[in-house]
């Protein structure tokens, strides 16, 4: 697996740019059902990209989509880049309100 590097610019400015991984999954997350992720062995960094709207889970919890009033809940609304190497994450839970399509690249 990759490690997560920010590219630098030919002046060698930060470019904004990351390396491309060579451990990626893609699929389609059908509508209100909840997917499980199990992460690759020494992923400490999960890029999301999707055609719509999702929530993840990192604690091992079903997601569901969130109703009602704010209140304090465990999902996240379209992460882009995530650290989970300090937080004993081994799997992620994701869930969308519509059918979406999903990629989710993984770095070292």
């Amino acid at each position: 697996m990759n490690q997560f590097q920010q590219r630098r610019g030919a002046r060698g400015e930060a470019s904004g740019a990351i390396n491309t991984s060579d451990s990626y999954y893609a699929g389609e997350l059908a509508a209100s059902t909840n997917q499980e992720v199990t992460l690759p062995t020494n992923t400490n960094i999960v890029v999301f990209s999707a055609n719509g709207d999702f929530y993840c889970r990192y604690d091992s919890s079903a997601a569901v989509i969130p109703t009602g009033s704010i209140d304090a809940d465990s999902v996240e609304l379209n992460p882009s880049v995530r650290d989970v190497s300090d937080s004993g994450i081994t799997d992620l839970n994701i869930i969308a309100p519509a059918t979406t399509k999903i990629t989710l690249a993984f770095y070292s």
